[in-house]
């Protein structure tokens, strides 16, 4: 296994488009509408090649990615750096 000193977590926060969410006085997300698209791609993107400039060896596991976006990820990301993600290949594996 990985030992857990060796983990870093990272949340990407991108919005939501819940109205109810965004007007809760108690709710700590961004209070925009979700970004998508280009937007949402360059900054993942950001992300990925930051974390991989930084920490050459790691390995970026994505979580709770929806499904198209996850299946967008991995072709993405497939050549160019470490990464899975868990809700797709972690559960196959299992």
């Amino acid at each position: 296994g990985i030992p857990p000193s060796k983990c870093l977590a990272v949340a990407i926060d991108v919005g939501t488009d819940n109205e109810d969410l965004r007007a809760d006085e108690r709710y700590l997300g961004l209070r925009q509408p979700r970004v998508r698209g280009t937007e949402y791609r360059e900054l993942l993107d950001e992300v990925v090649m930051a974390i991989s400039s930084r920490w050459p060896e790691s390995v970026v596991q994505m979580e709770a990615f929806s499904n198209a976006h996850a299946f967008e990820h991995l072709e993405r990301y497939r050549d160019r750096f470490r990464t899975f993600n868990d809700d797709i290949q972690g559960s196959a594996a299992v």
